[in-house]
């Protein structure tokens, strides 16, 4: 039961970090009229028929700003210091190659099946 309730928490959790980019739009919406007569800044100007939404450009900039500064936290890796090279001017030759046969090698005869039924066996029980 507290497993449950732990993860339907950090499901909810997750839930509103995905929706927190959302909630200036709703937040538009859901108080229209206030916002058009007396947050918006272009009352003045009534043919750009703005009804508010510089005022929701601008909470919008808040959050992408606030996005954007958890994301420079993260250490970048600078590569010109760390200069990588293929190794493509070497060459490799194999000298003194011995070919060996299995039919003549010790482990030829012995197969991958014998060699699990030899170490996957059941314990034996003492009665």
């Amino acid at each position: 039961m507290k497993n449950q309730v732990l993860g339907i928490f950090f499901y909810l959790l997750y839930l509103l970090a995905m929706v927190r980019p959302l909630v200036p739009i709703m937040e538009y919406y859901a108080n229209y009229n206030y916002i058009a007569t007396v947050l918006c800044e272009n009352k003045d100007k009534p043919y750009l028929e703005c009804n508010g939404k510089c005022y929701l450009q601008k909470q919008l900039k808040e959050v992408n700003h606030d996005n954007h500064e958890h994301k420079s936290t993260i250490p970048q890796i600078n590569f010109d210091d760390y200069p990588v090279s293929p190794l493509d001017q070497y060459s490799y030759q194999l000298k003194d190659f011995k070919e060996v046969s299995f039919e003549k090698s010790y482990f030829g005869s012995y197969t991958s099946q014998d060699f699990f039924k030899s170490v996957f066996k059941p314990p034996q029980v003492i009665s």
